[in-house]
């Protein structure tokens, strides 16, 4: 094809500008591949490690109440809907623990541990010392390893629980677990070692849901809330879901910005290609070529440059994505929990930059290619 020789030559004559061109508009696309991969693994983390902590829906007592009573009759309802994998009272107050002079306030929650360990997963994974099912012959306590630190206890010791109105009471530490920081300062214990300490008899403070499908969360909470209880989903108490969609829409607009403003380097060297290429438009005009055939030129070479380098860039970022991920980058926030960065490219992604960048570089090649089809023969005939 004619017009395709014709930019060939002056692409290959212009080495120097053609590969500063492909280059920026590469580093644009890798930086966009590079930061999207990183959203989609964050995403993946929170699904995959995130939400072994955080309940898919729980259930709150009803306004201006402090507990829920007959809650065996809400789990019995909870089972009933299609989707739920797991169900978890718990009977949560505030206590102040004691051990040789020490004293920190915690989170007391009385749990079922086989139920609690369907929505955290706590005694499976993240126990370092004991097991959270001894809390249920007792007396007996699982602390958070931090709280355990800042009381100076180990596991056989014993700790005074108490709090105003509550029952005092002596816990034997038979377990100690670390989430990395996601349960600060809490302690589990048995739901019959709740009900004795507050003395308010069976009564919960909540109940935690795991469901198959984690975004059929909100339908869940509102179904529940038909129903009469006070329901929310993890998406209306963390504000996740919202945080994640916000960087992602800041950060493609970043990156497209980025990509047009390498476009328009592009179009900077259509324009010097077409003055320093003035003499032979002139000669191919003389020699029969049309105005639609020149602009074409310009239009192909213009095209050719943005493809090039989002080709590149792509291949550029998933290489780049792969060595990270080979690297297997720990990222430590407690001593028994860590989370693999991850960078993890959308196929899509590979597909819909290059072609992003052909049609914003073909765009950025109009105007120059205009003026090269509008030369006048004679004129640029004389340079």
């Amino acid at each position: 094809m004619f017009e395709l020789v014709v930019a060939e030559k002056h692409l290959v004559s212009r080495r120097r500008q053609t590969v500063l061109a492909v280059g920026a508009v590469a580093l644009a696309v890798t930086i966009a591949i590079l930061f999207r991969s990183l959203i989609n693994g964050f995403e993946t983390t929170l699904n995959d490690i995130i939400f072994e902590f955080v309940p898919h829906v729980t259930v709150f007592p009803e306004e201006g109440e402090e507990f829920i009573h007959l809650y065996k009759t809400l789990i019995d309802s909870i089972w009933a809907i299609s989707g739920v994998t797991a169900v978890s009272p718990a009977l949560s107050t505030t206590a102040s623990f004691d051990h040789e002079g020490n004293v920190e306030n915690v989170l007391l929650r009385g749990v079922v541990p086989d139920e609690l360990n369907q929505i955290s997963k706590i005694g499976i994974d993240y126990m370092v010392a004991g097991d959270l099912d001894s809390i249920q012959n007792g007396r007996r306590v699982a602390l958070d390893r931090e709280l355990a630190q800042e009381l100076e206890v180990n596991l056989g010791d014993t700790v005074g629980a108490s709090f105003p109105d509550a029952r005092t009471m002596s816990l034997l530490v038979s377990g100690i677990f670390d989430t990395g920081g996601f349960s600060p300062n809490y302690a589990y214990v048995s739901l019959e070692t709740a009900w004795e300490f507050l003395g308010e008899g069976m009564v919960i403070t909540d109940v935690q849901i795991k469901l198959e499908d984690i975004y059929r969360a909100d339908e869940v909470a509102a179904e529940l809330r038909g129903r009469g209880y006070n329901a929310e989903s993890w998406q209306s108490l963390s504000g996740i879901v919202e945080t994640i969609e916000s960087r992602r829409f800041s950060n493609t607009l970043i990156m497209l910005l980025v990509i047009v403003i390498s476009a328009f380097g592009i179009a900077n060297i259509m324009n010097l290609i077409v003055l320093e290429k003035t003499r032979d438009i002139g000669m191919l005009m003389a020699m029969g070529a049309s105005s639609s055939e020149i602009r074409r030129i310009f239009l192909i070479e213009s095209g050719v440059l943005g493809l090039a380098g989002g080709i590149a860039g792509c291949v550029l970022g998933y290489l780049i994505s792969a060595y990270v991920n080979s690297l297997a980058i720990a990222i430590s926030p407690g001593p028994s929990f860590s989370v693999v960065l991850t960078l993890i490219v959308d196929p899509w992604d590979l597909v819909a930059f290059p072609l992003i960048t052909l049609l914003l570089s073909v765009a950025a090649g109009v105007y120059p290619a205009h003026l090269a089809s509008k030369l006048d023969p004679v004129v640029a005939l004389r340079g």
